[in-house]
């Protein structure tokens, strides 16, 4: 993720832009969200696709599921959600992303979505 970001800056508004074009029943959902909050929200989409897995984690996502729910947020937004952060990043990269950040990026967001899964039951 440094290297995205010395190469690309802030990539807020490019990952929800694609985040957006991918699941379009988002968009209504986040209309009232300021550049600010989605910031906020993509900060914490990146500590959990970077941050390793720990015993607070479930509980976390816990939390956020069940507080996401209440806004109409259906379990398939998570999955395009960090699917745009990792398409952008493979983007912004160009020839730097490799098979090795490829197959984190694939494991984190698998593991990360059977956890959703498993507190969203």
């Amino acid at each position: 993720m440094e290297q995205v970001a010395e190469q690309a800056g802030d990539i807020t508004g490019e990952v929800f832009q694609h985040f957006f074009v991918q699941c379009r029943t988002s968009h209504a959902l986040m209309d009232h969200m300021d550049k600010y909050m989605l910031g906020r929200m993509l900060d914490q989409v990146l500590l959990l696709l970077m941050e390793p897995g720990d015993a607070e984690l479930e509980s976390y996502l816990n939390f956020e599921t069940k507080a996401h729910a209440t806004y109409g947020v259906e379990q398939h937004m998570y999955e395009t959600l960090m699917n745009s952060v990792r398409d952008v990043v493979r983007n912004d990269l160009n020839g730097d992303y490799d098979a090795e950040i490829s197959a984190a990026f694939d494991e984190r967001i698998e593991y990360l979505l059977q956890k959703i899964d498993t507190v969203a039951d």
